[in-house]
Formats: C-alpha cells, sequence, structure tokens
C-alpha cells in the first residue's frame, strides 16, 4: 500500500437542505488537490480537522491534511499531523471505496507510521524512520484481503528497511531485510529486491558455494499465522531464514524446490558473480 490521498466514499451524503455539510469541505478539497490547487485543498481538510473533530470524516481529512504537507515538504507539519491521526484510535478496517483493485481498508495508523517514516527520511533523520518503519510494519500492522497487495507490500517493506540501514551504515541489516523476498512469489515483481542485493553482496566471499550448501540442506517448517498453521520449505543463507513462496497452483516436493530455487532469478545473480 501506498500512501495517498484518502478520498470521499460515495456512501456518504453531500447535501443536507442547502447547508454546507462537512462532505462538501472534503469534496472541494479534493477537486483542488486534483487540480494542483495544495493551499486550497489544505484549507477545506483542514476545515474539517478544526471544527469537525466528531464528524465520521475527520480522520480522512487529518490524513489528508498530513499528506498535503508532505506534498509541500512541510514535514514537521506533516509529523504533527499523522501523530494526531496514530494517536486517534480509528477504525483501521473501515472500507476505503474505490475499485476492485484498490485498499479495501482505510489502515490509518499503518498509513500514519509509514508516513512519518517518510517525513523524517526526508529529513535526514534515519534513526527516528527506521522507528516509524518498524512501528508500521509490527504495531500497526498492514491490512488487507488480497495476496498480491500484501506482496507488493512485504518488497516494498524490505526496500524501504533497506534504504534507511544504507543510510544508517548498516549494509548487512539491510541485506537481512531483503533476502526474504528472493523467490518469486508470483503475486508481485520483486526484480528490485535481485538488483539491490546484487550491490550490497558485491565482494562477498563463496556465495554460490554458500548458496549451494543451502540449498542442499533445504527443509520443511510449520509456521503459525492468524490463518492457521502452514508449511514452508525454507533455507537459512547468511544468517538468514529464506522460505520458498508456495504458489496456490503448484505441488511442490522437496526435489522440486531445490531445482526452483537453482531455477530462480536470484540463484542466476549469485552464480554471475562468481564468488
Amino acid at each position: 500500500m501506498k500512501t495517498k490521498l484518502i478520498f470521499l466514499m460515495l456512501s456518504f451524503s453531500v447535501v443536507a437542505f442547502g447547508q454546507k455539510m462537512p462532505s462538501d469541505y472534503f469534496q472541494e478539497a479534493t477537486r483542488y488537490f486534483n487540480e494542483g490547487d495544495m493551499d486550497k485543498a489544505l484549507e477545506g481538510y483542514l476545515y474539517i480537522v478544526e471544527n469537525h473533530p466528531r464528524n465520521e470524516l475527520y480522520p480522512r481529512a487529518l490524513h489528508n491534511v498530513g499528506y498535503v504537507y508532505f506534498l509541500q515538504r512541510k514535514y514537521q507539519e506533516s509529523v504533527d499531523a499523522y501523530t494526531k491521526l496514530l494517536n486517534g484510535g480509528h477504525n483501521e478496517l473501515e472500507p476505503l471505496g474505490g475499485g476492485i483493485m484498490a485498499d479495501p481498508y482505510t489502515n490509518f495508523r499503518h498509513r500514519a507510521a509509514t508516513q512519518i517514516s517518510d517525513c523524517y527520511y526526508e529529513l535526514g533523520q534515519y534513526d527516528s524512520a527506521l522507528h516509524y518503519l518498524a512501528l508500521s510494519d509490527t504495531v500497526y500492522k498492514y491490512i488487507s484481503t488480497c495476496g498480491n497487495a500484501y506482496a507488493e507490500y512485504y518488497i516494498r517493506t524490505a526496500l524501504r528497511y533497506a534504504d534507511i540501514y544504507q543510510k544508517l551504515g548498516q549494509p548487512d541489516k539491510a541485506i537481512g531485510k531483503l533476502l526474504p523476498q528472493v523467490f518469486d512469489s508470483g503475486l508481485a515483481d520483486n526484480s528490485k529486491i535481485i538488483v539491490e542485493l546484487e550491490k550490497l553482496l558485491k565482494g562477498k566471499p563463496k556465495l554460490l558455494k554458500k548458496l549451494e550448501k543451502s540449498i542442499d540442506g533445504v527443509y520443511l517448517k510449520t509456521f503459525t499465522s492468524d490463518y492457521g498453521d502452514y508449511e514452508r520449505y525454507c533455507i537459512r543463507w547468511l544468517g538468514v531464514e529464506i522460505r520458498y513462496p508456495n504458489k496456490s497452483w503448484e505441488q511442490n516436493t522437496k526435489e522440486d524446490v531445490m531445482r526452483k530455487m537453482r531455477e530462480s532469478e536470484f540463484y542466476q545473480m549469485i552464480s554471475q558473480m562468481k564468488r
């Protein structure tokens, strides 16, 4: 899920006996946003935040205030708005609205923590950026009903962790965040993971030999999730456990998994490094 403007759900009333309602201000602000007039967009969203704190549109307007401030590079103001949203206890499962491929839920606190992380990143405060990214990934977890959305989220988050760790001068931790996403799940493009790892792994010794040994030692492990227990074949490489994704249309034996690991883009990248 990429942070963006949260729009007005179509189910909200926009007119009531000629009186201008919060939904009218919201729609006007969104129209100004789409036209590129950020000052007027901000004015409309702020009107709701400052005058209608109990209205159902309040958290959406507050989110959009933070987002407009972010686009205006007013990062501290953006942090202040998103901090209010983070501490507001709003319903994460409120339907977001939109098309069939859109995120189904508002994920208010997850969005807020992610965006605060981005603000601190732009300010060069990488420790704080890492802290709020971790909050968005652990305490205020992303919620969806779509496997593709989750796959994209995991890849995007791994890349963000890796970027911040490199800014902090911790390349090994960056590698550790990227490695769990090296095998293609069939649900999202992980090519950027491979490209980034190639840069980070350059110069490390005996990578292919270590990878071959890890693949030869592949093992089946049981994991627990909110939806029940499940099994995955795993390898451990460079101190990181890497799960091979289970594609619903495949029935993999251990030998199948070993073969597919050696056919993967990740394996080919490592073999071409000739280390």
